[in-house]
């Protein structure tokens, strides 16, 4: 139990995740925005090309699963109807 508290204590002086934080949560906010309206202008063009062609793909997945279905479902049936017993 002791080593226990032990590692608690020192895990807690950690620069990242105790008192010896780097930065304060203000400037951390500050630089996060920045950072983030630095880099808007470049992610959000990528993001839009990598979308569309992801959307594209996937539509075109859609229709393939659709058309080889109605095609399975009519093949199905047909072998429905020359299984069914002729009436007498």
């Amino acid at each position: 139990m002791k080593w226990e508290y032990e590692f608690g204590k020192e895990l807690a002086n950690w620069h990242l995740l105790g008192r010896h934080v780097i930065f304060s949560g203000t400037t951390a906010l500050i630089a996060g925005t920045i950072g983030a309206l630095l880099l808007t202008p470049i992610i959000v063009p990528a993001a839009k090309k990598v979308g569309k062609s992801v959307a594209k793909t996937t539509i075109k997945g859609g229709i393939t699963i659709y058309e080889g279905s109605k095609e399975l479902i009519s093949e199905a049936k047909a072998e429905l109807e020359a299984a069914k017993p002729a009436p007498d």
